[in-house]
């Protein structure tokens, strides 16, 4: 099973001093931050919560978006001038772009709090988030789903049959009505859903097609026999 490279608090702290890899930040935090979250890169403050300040906010602000400028494909950031202790400060913020893997010369993710260079296995993961279902399905991960069970795509021939004269009806696994379940995990070939029972169910990913549960507001996947 592939294991998203996200992290789940992404912030980092510099000096104006300190930004000579400042691109290998800014494309580690868009590798690794997660679908609705975001992360945050403070300048002009340390990790002690020392605040230093910068001398001139709009030159950093303009390094920020040249840097940002050279990766590819885009990332979706913006930047904001911020005062505190009486000192000027830029905070950047980097969302989820949907357009992993992200590119500063190399595939940078975050691993705790340093910005290592992706691994094969890692790169593979970012690889497979650009595929359509699986970027949307990964939007999902630990939320609940709605899924249904597409009777219709039980094979005529295979709905009945005899056994020592006795007649074998066969079933969806999933029943027709509307079900909510949570989704666990997805990889490029499967996805496993936990029902409300507590039980596991996996399903590949060719089997499913995506809609929308307007009534409950969530993803609805519906599951071919």
């Amino acid at each position: 099973m592939d294991t998203f490279p996200w992290e789940d608090n992404l912030l980092e702290c510099k000096v104006e001093s300190d930004l000579k890899d400042i691109l290998k930040t800014l494309v580690a935090f868009a590798n690794s931050v997660k679908p609705s979250h975001t992360a945050v890169l403070l300048i002009g403050e340390k990790n002690d919560g020392t605040v230093d300040g910068v001398k001139n906010p709009d030159n950093i602000q303009r390094t920020v978006r040249k840097e940002c400028e050279k990766i590819y494909p885009d990332i979706l950031w913006r930047s904001m001038v911020y005062e505190k202790n009486g000192k000027q400060c830029v905070r950047v913020e980097i969302e989820y772009s949907g357009d992993t893997p992200h590119f500063g010369g190399s595939a940078w993710i975050r691993k705790g709090s340093e910005s290592v260079k992706a691994s094969d296995e890692a790169f593979q993961a970012l690889i497979n988030l650009r595929s359509g279902i699986v970027s949307e399905l990964s939007k999902w991960i630990n939320k609940d789903v709605t899924v249904y069970g597409d009777h219709g795509t039980i094979p005529p021939e295979i709905k009945r049959s005899f056994s020592k004269g006795t007649a074998r009806v066969f079933f969806h696994r999933w029943p027709q009505d509307d079900t909510v379940a949570t989704l666990l995990s997805v990889n490029s070939y499967w996805i496993t859903l936990k029902k409300q029972n507590g039980q596991q169910q996996s399903e590949p990913l060719k089997k499913l097609m995506l809609s929308f549960d307007d009534k409950h507001n969530q993803l609805k996947i519906i599951v071919a026999y």
